[in-house]
């Protein structure tokens, strides 16, 4: 197959997905990465809590301190995973700048960018995808992407996000179902 074959295939299954989530065929209001609870929010101190509020001034005397950037909860959720479920992008970025990986996987296989892609959160999506992380990463017990959870919820803005960041098209998740197919289909 020619190089500009490939182009062409991709090209054209890019348009079918956006057409999928732009035409309302694909579901909305589901949520499978599990946040945390109010008590466990309550129950955090020092750097989740700090992550979680948003607390900037508190993060940078934490990182200043030696904690632990990739420190996690039962649930293996690190300070960035709290910090963009609840959108709190400066802690992100502080996060991110001190070296917090933008890539790690909570404990039901989660990252940042399909938690953000999830929430249908663009502008925390874009601060990730900014700081570099990665769009077509493999995540969640179906072996998905970020793309496939967007496009299965009908999220058409993060969709052309993680398309323009290269996020794979043609990425297969473990029911061997696409992006394309769960927009059509969900």
């Amino acid at each position: 197959m020619t190089v500009a074959t490939r182009r062409s295939r991709s090209c054209l299954a890019a348009s079918m997905l956006l057409v999928a989530v732009l035409g309302g065929t694909a579901a909305t209001g589901a949520s499978a990465q599990v946040a945390p609870s109010t008590a466990e929010l309550r129950a955090y101190d020092g750097w989740l809590r700090a992550a979680a509020e948003g607390d900037v001034p508190r993060l940078r005397k934490l990182i200043a301190a030696g904690a632990p950037l990739d420190a996690r909860d039962a649930r293996g959720r690190t300070a960035l995973h709290v910090a963009t479920h609840a959108g709190r992008r400066e802690a992100i970025r502080v996060l991110a700048d001190a070296g917090a990986s933008l890539d790690a996987l909570e404990a039901d296989r989660y990252d940042a960018v399909t938690i953000a892609a999830v929430a249908d959160d663009v502008p925390t999506l874009a601060l990730l995808l900014s700081l570099g992380a990665k769009p077509g990463q493999t995540t969640s017990r179906w072996d998905g992407t970020a793309l496939i959870a967007a496009a299965h919820l009908g999220h058409d803005e993060v969709v052309r996000r993680l398309i323009a960041a290269g996020a794979p098209l043609d990425h297969v998740n473990n029911l061997h179902w696409t992006a394309a197919i769960e927009a059509v289909v969900l």
